[in-house]
């Protein structure tokens, strides 16, 4: 069974800290490859924390993978640009 609280919360929280992002700062210059690259070591992270032990739906960490798909969900829809 999928527990949806952990996702809808991951999602929610990371909807609000992508849209605070800003990238376009002086000596910050992020590329797509630099997203590609924080995305799959995020999946990486979220394969090696687990779930917590009450939920075995999925091997990976559904909060953390969701909270890192609203980070770039909201920096996509909701981002500042300086």
């Amino acid at each position: 069974m999928l527990s949806l609280g952990p996702i809808i919360f991951g999602l929610i929280l990371g909807l609000i800290i992508g849209s605070q992002l800003k990238l376009n700062v002086n000596d910050t210059n992020f590329t797509l490859g630099a997203f590609v690259v924080i995305f799959i070591a995020g999946i990486i992270v979220a394969w090696q924390s687990g779930n917590y032990p009450f939920y075995t739906d999925l091997p990976i960490s559904t909060a953390f993978l969701s909270a890192l798909i609203g980070i770039f969900v909201g920096k996509l829809i909701f981002a500042r640009s300086k």
